[in-house]
């Protein structure tokens, strides 16, 4: 009789078990510790790099094409400047952030790392962990307030399909910030919202695709609607500058300042999403991308808000605020879904994608990108009550407005540190490495370190006297108005000099490193680093391991 062999199927691991979220370290991955990286975290295989150039566009055109930059523009005009002058100032700010985006995104196609990775060169293994720690703080509460700004889209569209619910009764209490029909709207927009930030950044290009042609069709059928309307431009662009000589020196400033401002966020984290470039050349497209886009849609949003005020007779730089007065239901829900669509993109872009690379590096064991959207869309949606924000916590909201001379600094000395002192050549895996290279001392970069205490301390006057302006500072409230500018081009030449002074010599190399499977003992411009045999074997794993996610052989770039 023949017997034949038994198969027992494992017994499935039990949601509420540790094994159950424990997530394996891949054989690929460059960490000296079990569960010091994931797949989300390591180097992106070359398979998966599928971003090409015309994507960013679309990233751009999605991230662009929305409330968020209209209503800048406006406040932009708002400092007394006439409308070309706020243009010339937009144009100046969007240029130099699209040099900053450029540059800080090289190190992430050209090496296919996420920011928190890369910020490990300049800032030393263990200091690192303050910047992302930052960033994804930011991100969280950022997150919430984009919410609740798509809600305001979400609410437009919903009086649209049922026009009673402008009759629904307010159950909720004045200070709460928010309506019973405008909580509705939340509910929903963050509802739709948390399967689409949970899509992989690798996949999400076609999502900025749709949203970018919904969104730029939207915003010029505004445009198209509000300049036949008002039978013209509206008096906006008939209006001249209030200002003259320094005041009018000091406005330009500012403009510049809140222009370049609002995307420095994105500035600092641009790696986790030039990671996935198809080619390096794909991050110097950012140059001519971002200054067109935001030029438009500033351009976009003070033509509309002129042309409503010749409309409605008062000044609404937020367009759903003119959307909203439309008798017909048809165009205002289609033009408020796409401008809903557009704050998805940029809450996704800006901070759901950020906040979830950082939180996969913070607890890669446990966390990769997807689990990270999920908690972001929990703790940024709900934890952070965005609507009291909002509503009441005006030194809240300037703080995180002003958290920029903190942001800032951080990538002026990645930028500096990477295209200044290293050339940029980097030593990959070491960055994995918590001994590696670019542990510096007790893992912190103490050139970087002396950099920020210095630099920011220097904006902290202002930035208190504009969450309290009876904290009187004289005349050095003017320097906070170029706090980016200052906060930048300070911490840029003080860690270059700082640099040249005290060169990182142990973490310089002589050439890039993008695998060690050719290293059998990695020598740069210091000492020699020299892997055990286990090391060794994580860095470099045997093809025999099966097929899963391993970069390149080492090759120079």
């Amino acid at each position: 009789m023949v017997s034949f062999p038994t198969f027992t199927r494992p017994e499935p691991k039990k949601w509420f078990t540790r094994d159950y979220w424990y997530l394996e370290t891949p054989p690929a991955s460059y960490a000296t510790h079990d569960g010091w990286s994931n797949a989300d975290v390591d180097v992106v295989p070359v398979e998966q790099r599928n971003w090409r150039a015309v994507n960013y566009l679309f990233l751009w055109l999605s991230d662009g094409a929305n409330v968020g930059t209209m209503q800048q523009a406006g406040s932009i005009v708002a400092l007394g400047l006439s409308w070309r002058e706020a243009s010339v100032a937009i144009a100046v700010g969007n240029i130099i952030i699209a040099a900053t985006v450029a540059l800080n995104g090289m190190i992430g196609s050209r090496h296919h790392i996420p920011f928190s990775i890369a910020s490990r060169a300049s800032l030393g293994f263990y200091f690192s962990y303050f910047a992302v720690v930052s960033r994804m703080v930011l991100g969280l509460i950022y997150f919430g307030i984009n919410t609740f700004i798509g809600a305001s889209c979400m609410l437009i569209m919903l009086e649209a399909i049922w026009p009673s619910l402008k009759t629904v009764p307010n159950h909720l209490p004045a200070s709460s910030g928010l309506t019973t029909p405008k909580m509705v709207a939340y509910v929903v927009f963050w509802t739709l919202q948390v399967p689409l930030v949970m899509i992989h950044p690798r996949k999400m290009r076609w999502l900025f695709f749709i949203k970018s042609i919904a969104a730029v069709v939207a915003a010029f059928a505004l445009l198209g609607w509000c300049v036949h309307t008002a039978g013209g431009g509206g008096p906006v662009f008939k209006a001249t500058s209030k200002l003259t000589g320094s005041a009018k020196s000091w406005a330009y400033l500012s403009a510049v300042n809140i222009a370049i401002s609002g995307k420095t966020t994105l500035a600092l984290n641009i790696p986790d999403l030039t990671r996935y470039a198809k080619k390096p050349s794909a991050s110097w497209w950012q140059l001519l991308y971002i200054p067109i886009v935001y030029w438009t849609f500033s351009f976009i949003g003070i033509a509309v808000a002129s042309a409503g005020q010749a409309i409605y007779g008062q000044v609404y730089w937020d367009p759903t605020a003119i959307i909203a007065q439309w008798t017909n239901r048809a165009a205002a829900f289609f033009i408020a879904f796409a401008f809903g669509l557009a704050t998805l993109g940029t809450n996704i872009s800006t901070n759901s994608i950020a906040s979830s690379n950082d939180l996969a590096f913070l607890a890669p064991k446990w966390l990769n990108i997807q689990r990270g959207a999920f908690i972001t869309a929990i703790v940024g949606g709900w934890a952070t009550a965005p609507w009291k924000i909002q509503a009441s916590a005006k030194s809240l909201t300037t703080f995180l407005s002003g958290y920029i001379i903190v942001l800032a600094p951080v990538v002026a000395i990645m930028i500096g540190d990477y295209w200044i002192i290293r050339k940029t050549r980097l030593h990959v895996p070491m960055l994995y490495q918590n001994e590696g290279i670019y542990r510096y001392k007790a893992g912190i970069n103490w050139r970087a370190l002396a950099t920020l205490l210095i630099v920011v301390p220097i904006n902290l006057p202002g930035l208190i006297n504009a969450i309290d302006s009876t904290v009187y500072i004289g005349n050095y409230r003017y320097f906070y108005r170029a706090s980016w500018l200052t906060s930048f081009f300070i911490s840029f030449f003080l860690y270059v000099i700082l640099s040249k002074v005290f060169p990182p010599s142990d973490t310089l190399v002589d050439k890039t490193v993008e695998s060690l499977d050719e290293d059998e003992g990695y020598e740069g411009h210091g000492e020699a680093v020299e892997l055990n045999s286990w090391e060794k074997n994580v860095a470099s794993p045997s093809p025999s391991n099966g097929t899963h996610d391993q970069p390149s052989k080492a090759s120079k770039v």
